[in-house]
Parts: C-alpha cells; structure tokens; sequence
C-alpha cells in the first residue's frame, strides 16, 4: 500500500499541474529509443497535457491529446556508408571511432529532417506555443533550437545510462578515475592502465566534441532555423538545459555523483506484466524444464548473424532439454530444431514476467537488461557495441549475469555458459535479490518522470536546481587560479625565507672570514 505521503504527492500534482502543451522531439529512428519515451509521452497525455511528439514511429491508433509528426527518415538515410549495414560487424568499432560515427550521423540526421516542410512549419509557426521541450540526447543537439524558438524550458532525455559530458551541462562531476566512458567496458574500480584509457578515451570524444562535433551542429541549425538572426549556438543552449532524465538506476549501473537535476529514470518503459497471448501462455505453461529466451534486440537482427555462428547456437540448442523462445525475423530458420520455438515480434517484458523463464541470453542493451532486472531473470549477454559490453560487465560484477563475447561464441564456450547459469542457483538468486532493489523504489520511474516534468512546468524552468558549477571558468571549476595563488603565496614565502637565510649565511661566513684574513695579516706582520 503507498504511504500517506505519496498520496499527498500524488493529490498535488494532480491539482496542482495545468494541462501544459508539451513537445517531444525524438527524432533517432530506431524503435527502442522510442520505447522510452512514448512511455512517458502517453501518460502525460492520460494526465491531461498536450503533447506533440516529432518521432518516425507514430502511435497505430488515435490517443486523446496526443498529436504525432511522422518524420520520412530511416537508419538507412543517416548511415551515410559510415555504420556497416549489419551491426554484428559493429563488433571491431572503438569507443572513439564509434562517437565519430555517431557525429556524422547526428549531423545527417539533422540536416535531413530540418529541412522537412512539416517540421519546417514548425520552425516557422507563429501561432504555436508550447510550455516544454523535451529532446532526446543522442548526438542532434540542432533540435534545441526549438527551445529557444517557443521560449520554453528544455528536459534532454537519454535513452541509455548517460555519457559523461552530459553532466558538464547540469554541472555534474564525472571523474575519469571511477567513472567509467559509457562505451568503455569498465567497472568502477578500474586498475591504472584502465584509468589511462579511459581518461585519453573521455578526453578525445569530449575535445572532439568540442572541436569538431558541436560546430558541426550549430551550422545545420543556424542554416535551418532562418525565422531569426537572434539564434545562440547549441554550446549555449545545452546549458540552459533544466533537467537531463537518464535511463539507469543506481542498481543497474555504478554509483557516481549527481546534481538534483540530473533524474534517473531507468525503467520507465516497464509496465506491470499483461497476458500473453493464448499460443505463447501455452507455450510457456507447458515447458516442464522451463524456457530459455532468446533475443538480439530490435536493432541488431539474429537472422543477420553469421552462418557459423548461428550454426553454433542451433548445435548447443538441439541438446538443451529446456525450451527455446527465439526472436527470429524471417519465416524460416534452416535447421531449426524441435526444441526451438520462433518469433518475429515477441512481448519481451510479459515474457521475462512467466515463472518458467530460466534464462535470458541477451545483447546486453539497456531496456532488456531494465526487463529482465524488473522480473529477476538470469542474463547470459553476448555484447555487440555501444554500452552493451558496460550493461553486461556490471551483470558479471553483480553475479547475475554471465558474459561470452561474440567472436568467442563456440559450442564449448555456449554449452558451458548456458549450464553455469542454469545450474549454479547463485544467479537467479542475485537476479531476484536485485530486483527487489531495483523496485525498492518511493515511486516507480514513470511516476519520478512525470512529477519532475510536471515540477519543470509548474515553475517554468528549474533554475532553483542548477549548480554555480555552470558559472564557473574552466580554471575557477579546477580551482587552477586558488592553486596557482597558493603556489606563489607558498613560493613567495620559502623565497623569502631562502633570501633570509642566505643574506645571514652571508653575514655570518663573511664575518668569519674577515676574522681569519685579520689573523693571517697579523702572523705575517
């Protein structure tokens, strides 16, 4: 039962909170990214606000206050030969060349889709107003221009658990030497070679950034947004950001320090457990040594997995006495074998919900890692890029999870992890005792979103949680010019003392000298 308090909170907010119209801007077309966000975008909308949300994905049927601008972009547009066409070859990327291709992708995407005609009216509106923006952090920083142009307080989301140079925009620190790159597969205790690499990691992309990366989106978006010469760059813009919600949990990642107005969110998008359809329950129900899922995301694409490799799965799979629930996305999959069970779309989260889920072999992308935390599911993650390797290293660290990297899945390496998990009870007891951490929450994520959006409106803005940090010099923020006076102070200070000494050296060797050359003179006369 909720406590007194939160009853009350929630009555505030109800009676509190005008119906504001709001605008959600998620322009990366990959549907993940939208799950996050339609999650909190459709119960603002239940609550009574208007939304408007700029996506490629649009709702299938019509939602009351809820008005959808379908963008004519795909990944195909943006890849621009940067990004291999499938991303099981991703596998050989660095962290560094990876943000580079995140660059140029953020930099197609924006050119393309500011010059659309819809969101061109947009741009040029006169008749519309909005009381906040929300825009997805994900490398297209040209789209806080609509901020300015409506006048309204921004909310940057992420849909993963956050890079570190978002803090430089809410003033939060993230030291190189326990904070960990998010495309960096470290722990937070990490020894001095990886503290290296990862400071010359974090270093490159945020100069690069910088240098390279922001310019190139302050042009697109002073090119696009031509209704005013009053514009600022997106450096300035990004730093009126009000609040940046993450998609993490301190139980899912590793403690680090956070400004007020950075909001961890993790979860969001997991909602109470539905009923399966009547095949899948069925199938689920009817599986005495359980079921293993089975699921490379909705990005990366198990039928675009290497024949040898996914031979290697179909070998281990055939001897398994469990169930395999594999999201497949073609008709057919040669040499499926009796025990494997395929589908093109599948409902994760209810599925990780049913009893009978032993196992979850998974990528390691963070909504899947969100689910199977949630329901207190082991993992056994095979990471491709990105943060996947990260999300999988803190699942091996917090032993509810096991990691084979991808170019060494073979049928020795597969067999013994899929019998580690499914044997050593250690895992699914860590996994559950996680999860009751994780949901050990005075609000659930979708319910901390909505106050501290509703918060933001309330008081158009959050300037009341921003840190002095942001008004600092890079020197002051470093205390370089403190150090740099007690350097002097202290230098001033021993030179002095040094010159004392010496002049009284000086005196006292030179008077004895004197001395001794007066005696001299006197046995000589």
């Amino acid at each position: 039962m909720s406590p007194p308090w939160f009853l009350l909170l929630a009555l505030m907010s109800v009676t509190l909170s005008h119906g504001a119209r709001i605008l959600g801007l998620f322009p990366f077309p990959a549907r993940s990214h939208l799950m996050v966000h339609k999650a909190l975008m459709l119960e603002l909308a239940r609550r009574g606000h208007e939304i408007t949300v700029v996506s490629s994905f649009p709702e299938s049927k019509p939602i009351p206050n809820y008005t959808d601008i379908v963008l004519n972009t795909n990944m195909g547009t943006l890849s621009g030969g940067h990004v291999p066409s499938n991303l099981f070859d991703m596998k050989t990327v660095g962290a560094v060349q990876l943000a580079v291709m995140l660059w140029y992708m953020g930099e197609a995407l924006c050119d393309h889709i500011l010059q659309e005609e819809k969101i061109q009216k947009l741009i040029h509106s006169k008749d519309l107003n909005f009381d906040l923006v929300f825009v997805e952090a994900f490398s297209n920083e040209c789209f806080l221009g609509f901020a300015h142009k409506f006048n309204a307080p921004i909310i940057q989301t992420c849909t993963y658990g956050g890079a570190n140079f978002m803090g430089d925009w809410v003033g939060s620190p993230n030291p190189y030497s326990y904070v960990p790159d998010d495309l960096l597969e470290y722990k937070d205790k990490m020894n001095f070679w990886e503290r290296l690499h990862n400071t010359i990691v974090g270093t490159l992309k945020h100069v690069g950034r910088q240098l390279i990366h922001l310019p190139k989106q302050n042009a697109v978006m002073q090119k696009r947004f031509n209704y005013t010469d009053n514009l600022p760059p997106v450096w300035e813009l990004e730093y009126k950001t009000s609040l940046v919600f993450l998609n993490t949990h301190y139980s899912l990642s590793y403690p680090k320090p956070l400004t007020p107005n950075y909001v961890q969110v993790g979860g969001m998008h997991v909602k109470p457990p539905k009923k399966l359809p009547q095949e899948l329950q069925k199938y689920l129900d009817e599986a005495p040594e359980g079921v293993i899922y089975f699921s490379m995301g909705s990005n990366l694409q198990s039928s675009q997995m290497p024949e040898s490799k996914r031979n290697v799965f179909l070998k281990v799979f055939s001897k398994l006495k469990q169930q395999v629930l594999w999201k497949w996305e073609t008709d057919t999959l040669p040499g499926q074998p009796r025990n494997v069970k395929l589908g093109k779309w599948l409902p994760q989260s209810d599925i990780l919900a049913h009893p009978n889920v032993r196992l979850f072999i998974t990528h390691g992308g963070i909504l899947s890692m969100q689910e199977a935390i949630n329901r207190g599911v082991p993992l056994l993650g095979i990471p491709i890029f990105g943060d996947q390797s990260m999300n999988m290293r803190k699942a091996v660290s917090a032993g509810y999870g096991v990691m084979v990297e991808f170019s060494n899945v073979t049928e020795e390496s597969l067999t013994w992890a899929i019998r580690e998990i499914l044997e050593v009870p250690k895992y699914r007891e860590n996994a559950q005792r996680l999860s009751r951490i994780y949901r050990d929450q005075p609000l659930t994520p979708l319910e901390q979103a909505v106050f501290w959006t509703e918060h933001v409106i309330r008081h158009k803005g959050a300037p009341h949680m921003r840190s002095a940090a942001l008004d600092l010099t890079w020197y002051q923020y470093f205390l370089l010019d403190v150090i740099a006076v007690l350097t002097l102070a202290v230098g001033s200070v021993l030179l002095i003392v040094f010159l004392l000494l010496r002049a009284l050296l000086t005196r006292i060797c030179g008077g004895k000298h004197k001395e001794i050359d007066s005696t001299i003179k006197k046995k000589r006369s």
